[in-house]
């Protein structure tokens, strides 16, 4: 008898599984403004995402290496390493959404708020004119310059949360950032305060939720290495007066630098608040994987560059830096989010897991 009920339930998971919707797609990567010609990854990504409707693709920040889109000698180059990511979603009719990097705010240099609005100006201009996406003319984030959050309904059942976390990095004497007529704190209190709003309210509606972001919260790569002795001088000694004027600006994209880290406890503290929310992020170059307090956390910063994870410093559930490669979350109408990851050498997805079930 035991047997006859162990074998009905078996049937009936397999027969579930098979009825199974799958409600929407998403494809996510960073990092891919290496050179005019788009990377692997991204020719992959888009090979897998381009006749999939029911999807959507979010590139993670620094779209252009090395410093945006500034004037100059180089400014034609760097509009055609944008140019040439966006003609591979010419004929995508899923949803295309950009967010900038720290590389997209001019490397984090005085010009950053103009390169990054440069920047939105020219890929909301190019899709308007030569693709047929769904979000057309409007796949970059809202308000360059602004922390956000912004939200965006993929599915009536999946909500993509967009924030600008190079803008919390940015901010000095000489590094201007748009901030209304709010002060900065009391703009980046707000923005924190809206995306706590923003879960809740996603939460309440039973919606998947993921929320993209430049910066890892947690990482095992580069980023999350202590650089001593300079990083400790110009943090804790009167040498940080530099910070103010941006001379601090290659040691603040590491976890360990002050600003940074305030940054990330505050966005694991809302996360965490907020079960099953998922928060993906680039700027290293692999990809991760962690969990903590019910909240799921993706490195996806190997869209066109590769550097190695050094240190195991937070318990992962997965890691390589291997390959290039994206990672693709799939929302089913059962309640279940499923996550696979695509790497270059192995052409195709080499890593697959059931996230939870609603």
């Amino acid at each position: 008898m035991q047997r006859i009920v162990l074998f009905a339930l078996l049937l009936s998971s397999i027969l579930h599984a098979q009825q199974d919707t799958l409600l929407h797609t998403l494809f996510f990567t960073g990092d891919t403004g290496k050179d005019t010609i788009p990377s692997e990854a991204l020719f992959l990504l888009a090979f897998e995402a381009i006749d999939n409707p029911k999807s959507s693709v979010v590139l993670l920040g620094d779209n252009i290496y090395p410093a945006g889109i500034e004037k100059g000698s180089d400014k034609a180059r760097s509009e055609r390493i944008l140019t040439a990511q966006l003609e591979l979603f010419s004929t995508y009719r899923g949803n295309l959404n950009i967010i900038p990097g720290n590389h997209d705010w001019s490397a984090g240099k005085a010009s950053g708020l103009k390169a990054v609005k440069r920047q939105a100006e020219l890929a909301n201009a190019f899709t308007t004119g030569n693709s047929i996406l769904k979000n057309l003319g409007a796949v970059y984030f809202a308000k360059p310059g602004s922390p956000g959050p912004e939200m965006r309904e993929l599915h009536p059942q999946v909500s993509l949360i967009l924030l600008d976390t190079q803008w919390w990095l940015q901010h000095g004497v000489l590094r201007k950032v748009d901030h209304d007529e709010k002060s900065i704190q009391e703009t980046a209190a707000a923005a924190l305060e809206e995306l706590d709003k923003l879960l809740s309210e996603a939460e309440q509606q039973k919606k998947f939720v993921v929320v993209a972001g430049h910066h890892p919260v947690f990482t095992n790569g580069k980023h999350g290495q202590r650089k001593e002795p300079f990083r400790f001088l110009f943090t804790y000694t009167p040498l940080r007066l530099f910070g103010l004027f941006g001379l601090d600006r290659y040691f603040a994209q590491d976890i360990h630098q002050p600003r940074y880290n305030k940054l990330r406890r505050d966005l694991r503290k809302i996360l965490s608040k907020h079960p099953q929310s998922i928060y993906v992020s680039g700027h290293e170059h692999n990809m991760q994987y962690f969990s903590d307090q019910q909240a799921h956390y993706f490195v996806s910063g190997s869209g066109a560059k590769l550097s190695p994870i050094l240190r195991y410093r937070y318990p992962a559930h997965f890691m390589d830096d291997q390959q290039t490669g994206f990672f693709k979350l799939m929302f089913y109408a059962s309640g279940k989010a499923e996550v696979q990851a695509f790497g270059v050498r192995d052409r195709g997805e080499f890593w697959s897991k059931v996230l939870f079930y609603k």
